[in-house]
């Protein structure tokens, strides 16, 4: 019985840099919060927004998008005339290893 050498050749991986894992970080980020904000907007508005999403659909309704930056930390929602309708987003950022 003859045993065969395995093959240990594995693919050649695509190098990463910081540029390109950071960027693909964020166009994630945006799109969980395109879906959040969505689902906000035809569930919690009052009126719900049927159809397409316009700037003039969220106009009339009163809704803005707040944004808080307290240093590193970095929150945002929708409001909808001074009333919270969607889930608050927070980023917060680390430098290092600070405690």
């Amino acid at each position: 019985m003859k045993l065969e050498k395995p093959n240990l050749d594995l693919p050649e991986m695509p190098s990463l840099n910081i540029a390109d894992v950071i960027s693909r970080f964020i166009l994630e980020q945006q799109k969980k919060e395109e879906e959040i904000f969505t689902s906000a907007l035809r569930i919690m508005s009052e009126p719900p927004i049927k159809g397409e999403i316009t700037k003039g659909k969220v106009k009339w309704r009163g809704i803005r998008i707040v944004q808080y930056n307290d240093g590193f930390k970095y929150t945002k929602w929708l409001e909808q005339r001074g009333n919270q309708i969607s889930p608050k987003i927070v980023f917060e950022g680390i430098i290092g290893n600070c405690l």
